[in-house]
């Protein structure tokens, strides 16, 4: 913690030698305080109770699932390892193991540029391992998913749907304008701009 600098001020004002006091009486007077018991502990609000157990549980759970990881990056081709170095980021490309491929293969895979690795991301596994196998970027694309919904059918409408939707639309205002015949509704919806 930076301290700041105390002005000319801080050392004319009372408040300052009293917080100043107090401080000097919790140095001398807190740790027989504690001692004794009669200064509260710090809270622990808000931390959970654990047991040895729970530790231990945790401590295997997370071993095991390490191992898991471990086993199933050994089983992992080569082509396979190129495509998930590919696909993380950098951080993930730091901490992955490329013990499955030869040094000529790390060698090669860990010169390609951002660009390279982009590409090789979005292909497919058999194009990493044909890319791997000649040293060189030759993504196979997978390709996109056929469209398998059928496109809706407009229908043109004929003359004689067209006055009936013109009907019901001008049926719909009047009836919206007048609840019986002869009273107005006093809150229309569609007010008509012209009367004619």
């Amino acid at each position: 913690m930076i301290e700041k600098k105390k002005s000319f001020w801080n050392w004319i004002n009372p408040l300052y030698w009293l917080e100043a006091a107090f401080q000097a009486l919790a140095i001398v007077f807190g740790p027989i305080l504690r001692l004794f018991g009669l200064m509260p502990p710090p809270s622990t609000e808000g931390f959970e109770n654990l047991s040895r157990a729970d530790v231990d549980d945790a401590k295997r759970l997370a071993t095991e699932q390490e191992a898991a990881v471990d086993e199933l990056q050994r089983q992992m081709t080569p082509a396979e390892v190129v495509r998930a170095y590919a696909k993380a980021d950098a951080a993930g490309r730091a901490a992955m193991d490329l013990s499955a491929l030869d040094l000529e293969s790390q060698d090669w895979l860990l010169r390609l540029s951002d660009e390279d690795l982009t590409k090789l991301s979005m292909s497919t596994t058999n194009g990493c391992a044909r890319s791997l196998e000649r040293r060189s970027v030759l993504p196979i694309y997978a390709k996109p998913p056929a469209d398998t919904e059928t496109a809706e059918i407009y229908a043109i409408p004929t003359q004689e749907e067209i006055e009936q939707a013109k009907w019901d639309f001008i049926s719909a205002r009047y009836r919206e304008l007048f609840h019986a015949p002869g009273i107005p509704n006093p809150n229309p919806k569609f007010v008509p701009t012209t009367l004619h």
